[in-house]
């Protein structure tokens, strides 16, 4: 996934008047060498930062991630805490923690720490929200 996330941040930074890192860093509040490593791929991208990208190009998250190639305008809103948004998706699709953690990678201890507020990366909410049959958007509460 990182491959593709990198080439759309680029691609989004050219088309944004052509934004330099250190601009899209200031905009987003982290250091200007998160965004040169996320545009080289050399580090992953958390879950909290990811959102202030996509709201500040105002698109998806499936679109950011380069899952999709449609371009959708998202508006930036506040969303929930993503463990609490996460178990309304898991709700609505009838499916358990204990589902998750026998049938897919994400450990059960995952739950835990989303719980207590910690951040995930990107790719692991990735293969959740396939694995939930959604979007990213959708899973993180920046749509409905």
């Amino acid at each position: 996934y990182m491959e593709k996330f990198s080439e759309r941040l680029k691609e989004l930074m050219f088309y944004c008047d052509n934004i330099k890192s250190e601009s899209l860093a200031k905009a987003i509040g982290v250091a200007g060498s998160a965004v040169r490593a996320w545009c080289n791929g050399s580090r992953t991208i958390y879950l909290s930062n990811a959102i202030k990208l996509a709201d500040f190009f105002t698109c998806s998250l499936d679109f950011l991630a380069g899952l999709t190639e449609e371009r959708i305008t998202v508006s930036p809103k506040v969303c929930p805490p993503f463990y609490k948004n996460l178990r309304k998706v898991m709700n609505e699709k009838g499916i358990t923690r204990y589902y998750i953690g026998t049938h897919t990678q994400i450990k059960d201890s995952y739950f835990q720490k989303w719980k207590n507020g910690t951040d995930s990366q990107l790719d692991t909410i990735i293969y959740l929200a396939k694995q939930l049959d959604c979007s990213l958007d959708h899973l993180v509460g920046r749509e409905d």
